[in-house]
């Protein structure tokens, strides 16, 4: 394309946006509020992302044992759930790894903690003198397992108890976590005389949490895949008429461009650039529309919310870390419209 004919394309495009300065307007708010609705839905959604993976152990389901368990009942519960890890598509742990000179599993998939491992856990976790002063530990005081895999209690009066911990690959296959956690729920013991289930109370995960949050992010989600369909259709029903303005008050001048043997594409791109500036111009609003929003409101409102900020709170990124992602869906949603509205509104005046 020749300089002359680009710069007269560029400077016809500006004269059809000034043209109708009302139905620009019109094109450029609705496109501008669609772009707006779909950036935030997206950073929203994958602000709670963010802070759902970056919580400790989401993918652990833990087994408290109580208190008068003896070393036989912990190592036939450890048997049961043992089965149950290695049906499970979705726990990387078979039987073969618990070995025979162990009396619990130590895999990091699944293993025994003993009372004595939280509370040393407890210990690096808060270093308090109060937690010390209370189970007259020593720090250094390593604990040693010993014949039994660390079964009993090295530390008296010791009040935290045992658990078994499992780990799940991941989180994403929601009914079979449901279905695990079931059947580590119907655990029962062969001696009748101590408490043949586990308690529900007892079983600590995270899977209410998930299913939760999952329910919120689908929502959203899909809330804001269809609001964003409905707005680009009305952005597009909005551009069309606008250059269809355009394409009206010059349609004396597009017919003796015609008879002069004017090809289609020098008479569409003046109408083609009008989409693509009120596109851009879109994006560019936008753009800066929703750095206010997030910088300025999303995460005030998230600070508030929580109470806190820093490590306490939720966690909330620069915008610039999502600048990129964002110029570039703008940019193609605002693109994306202007070119699909300038075609079909010139399809009329260009059949032969």
């Amino acid at each position: 394309m020749k300089p002359s004919v680009f710069f007269y394309n560029i400077a016809q495009g500006f004269k059809g946006i000034f043209r109708n300065s009302v139905m620009t307007t019109a094109s450029l708010l609705v496109l501008v509020a669609c772009m707006i609705l779909v950036g935030t839905f997206y950073l929203v959604i994958d602000t709670i992302d963010r802070n759902f993976n970056a919580i400790d152990n989401l993918n652990v389901i833990e087994i408290m044992l109580d208190k008068d368990y003896g070393e036989k009942e912990i190592v036939e519960i450890g048997q049961k759930l043992a089965t149950i890890c290695d049906e499970s598509p979705i726990i990387d742990w078979t039987k073969d790894q618990w070995s025979a000179d162990q009396n619990v599993p130590k895999s990091e998939n699944f293993k025994f903690v003993s009372s004595d491992e939280h509370l040393e856990i407890m210990l690096q976790m808060y270093d308090e003198e109060w937690i010390k002063a209370i189970f007259e530990f020593d720090v250094e005081h390593g604990h040693d397992e010993g014949d039994n895999d660390g079964i009993t209690n090295s530390v008296e009066d010791n009040p935290l108890r045992a658990s078994y911990r499992i780990t799940f690959k991941n989180l994403s296959d929601f009914d079979e976590v449901t279905k695990v956690k079931s059947r580590i729920d119907a655990i029962e013991l062969d001696d009748a005389s101590v408490n043949d289930t586990i308690p529900t109370e007892d079983i600590k995960d995270h899977i209410q949490l998930y299913g939760n949050v999952m329910s919120i992010k689908n929502t959203l989600y899909f809330a804001g895949i269809w609001l964003m369909a409905i707005f680009l259709l009305i952005s597009l029903f909005v551009i069309m008429n606008t250059i269809k303005l355009g394409v009206f008050a010059r349609r004396h001048e597009i017919t003796f461009m015609r008879l002069c043997g004017a090809t289609k594409n020098f008479i569409r791109m003046p109408f083609l650039v009008e989409g693509i500036i009120i596109g851009i111009l879109s994006a560019a609003i936008s753009f800066g529309i929703e750095f206010y929003l997030y910088e300025y409101l999303l995460r005030d409102i998230i600070a508030s919310a929580t109470g806190a900020t820093g490590e306490m709170g939720i966690i909330s990124v620069s915008f610039w870390e999502y600048a990129p992602v964002i110029a570039i869906g703008f940019a193609a949603i605002g693109l994306f419209a202007g070119i699909i509205s300038s075609s079909i509104s010139l399809k009329k005046y260009l059949k032969a």
